[in-house]
């Protein structure tokens, strides 16, 4: 086993404030910022003045304007020296931008150039998968090079130029793996479109361009301070570690995963946890640093028969039992709190959708439009909490118990309505399932749905009506041991029979009448009609 199958990669969300610099550079930096900010202030107020009617706001606007051209008379006979709070942010803010918007425009670039490149190749008639990426491979390099390598580069020709110098160039294996994706969704056959990555996507920083320091003698007395708001932790931005273009104070923050974020931070300054290329972005109002780290995975001694089942349900969001113990068994999350939160924000976006189509323009169209796009973002990130929640409820119930495996439902194809998360994407929690799980070295197998929660998980009997109703599952076999425990519950005993069962898919299964042929068989069901493979 090499070093690099003991490790995982996990992503942490650091918010960062803009601080001064001492370094020099980082004030040439910012004075040449400042040279260009001023004049596009004053042109942005003298637009607002032409454009606005009422006296009252045309006077204020003009007052304002004659400030910023006295600051901006100031400004170019003193350079200068010593920064308000205000201008540090104006220069981060602005660069953060321009990065992100840099390196949007040099991806779609990028994907243009390749998709060109491939049509006029023929890369759609090449016979296999395989023909396609050695050729991605080849041509790849190309669209990577930078402006003014002696290789030639497509930019050569091009105006994006990123503020941020090689920060925004280390995306090579993200968008590689883009291209994969989309060859594989049909892009060579017109069944796909040529994307476009929108200028607030993160932008990407290679590991050597960045640098997490503190202001203390050592670890120890970082330890003793990271708990108080004023903690002297900084992320530098520059050169091979040199942080001399932008600056950040680290914020801890109040809620959450707070005491993970500093058990992790500790960690890194120990060496225990590596440093990988992460990615930046402006997330609302706040510059967020989303840390990639490379950390060992948790070594336990894991039992290679115990295997825990999950059952998604409606009643239950999600169920876990064991193979082998009949008494262990977990309820996780709340149905009643999800559907409430789930149908508030659904109407509230249905509201937002019913008034655009109402509205034909204007400013009143744009705040309905920013309004909805708020309610999505906050519909997403109730769906991530939710599902981070989850998931490592399941993962505990796995380390607790020891096992080496985690059976989930194969859903690909099945109707989403039997479930709670419905298109609230069980996929994604199972996804948060295997990130989790690898931590400790738990397998994810995904197994096929088909007649789990119909079988009797006690003594492998089926017929039909044995589900009693949502909750409620009573086997039909007299003599079955699940009767001195007069009911049992459906969820449960569905999640019994997932972690049992060895009828493993592949990420290519697909739920049709096929598969549940293949369950029927395997449970030792005889089906009578073509009705009972729809049930």
């Amino acid at each position: 086993m090499t070093a690099k199958d003991n490790t995982m990669v996990i992503t942490r969300k650091i918010a960062l404030i803009p601080v001064a610099s001492e370094r020099k550079e980082w004030k040439k930096r910012i004075n040449s910022f400042l040279e260009k900010d001023f004049p596009r202030k004053i042109e942005a107020k003298k637009k607002q003045i032409k454009n606005t009617s009422k006296p009252e706001k045309k006077d204020g606007y003009k007052q304002q304007l004659t400030e910023l051209e006295k600051q901006y008379e100031d400004f170019k006979e003193n350079r200068i020296e010593e920064y308000t709070q205000k201008m540090v942010n104006d220069y981060t803010y602005g660069l953060v931008r321009d990065a992100m918007e840099s390196e949007a425009r040099r991806k779609n670039y990028i994907l243009s150039y390749i998709y060109t490149k491939m049509v006029q190749d023929g890369v759609g008639y090449m016979p296999t998968l395989k023909d396609k990426y050695t050729w991605i491979k080849e041509n790849i390099n190309v669209a990577y090079r930078r402006k003014g390598s002696n290789k030639g580069s497509i930019f050569d020709d091009v105006d994006i130029d990123n503020p941020l110098g090689g920060y925004g160039t280390c995306f090579s294996q993200i968008l590689t793996s883009k291209i994969k994706d989309l060859i594989k969704q049909g892009l060579l056959d017109g069944k796909v479109s040529v994307p476009n990555f929108k200028i607030d996507s993160p932008f990407t920083i290679a590991k050597a361009y960045f640098d997490l320091y503190h202001e203390y003698e050592d670890i120890t007395e970082l330890k003793k301070n990271i708990q108080n708001s004023d903690c002297k932790l900084y992320c530098g931005l520059g050169n091979k570690g040199i942080p001399t273009i932008a600056n950040f104070k680290v914020n801890i923050g109040h809620k959450g995963n707070r005491d993970e974020l500093i058990s992790t931070l500790l960690r890194i300054f120990t060496g225990e946890y590596e440093i990988c290329g992460s990615t930046m972005q402006i997330s609302k109002t706040k510059i967020i640093l989303n840390l990639s780290i490379r950390i060992p995975k948790t070594q336990l001694e894991l039992d290679e028969d115990t295997v825990v089942g999950v059952d998604l349900g409606v009643a239950i969001p999600a169920v876990c039992s064991l193979n082998n113990n009949k008494y262990k068994r977990e309820y996780i999350g709340s149905s009643d709190d999800f559907i409430r939160m789930r149908t508030k924000l659904q109407h509230e976006k249905q509201q937002l959708q019913k008034a655009l189509k109402m509205s034909k323009g204007g400013h009143g169209r744009k705040r309905k439009l920013l309004a909805l796009e708020r309610c999505k973002k906050k519909e997403y990130n109730f769906v991530e909490t939710y599902c981070h929640k989850v998931s490592k409820k399941v993962v505990d119930f796995a380390v607790k118990n020891k096992a080496k495996y985690i059976n989930v439902e194969n859903l690909s194809g099945y109707d989403s309505s039997k479930f709670i998360l419905r298109n609230w994407s069980f996929y994604k929690l199972q996804q948060y399932i295997e990130y989790k799980a690898a931590k400790y070295g738990i397998e994810v197998r995904k197994v096929n749905p088909s007649f789990t929660s119909q079988v009797c998980s006690f003594c492998g009997h089926w017929e039909d009506g044995q589900r009693k109703d949502q909750a409620t599952f009573v086997c039909g076999n007299p003599d079955c041991e699940s009767h001195k425990l007069h009911m049992v519950n459906a969820d449960y005993n569905a999640s019994r029979n997932i972690a049992m069962s060895t009828l493993f898919t592949s990420d290519k299964f697909q739920f049709c009448k096929k598969t549940m042929q293949d369950a029927a068989e395997y449970y030792g069901i005889q089906l009578d009609n073509e009705d009972q493979l729809a049930a």
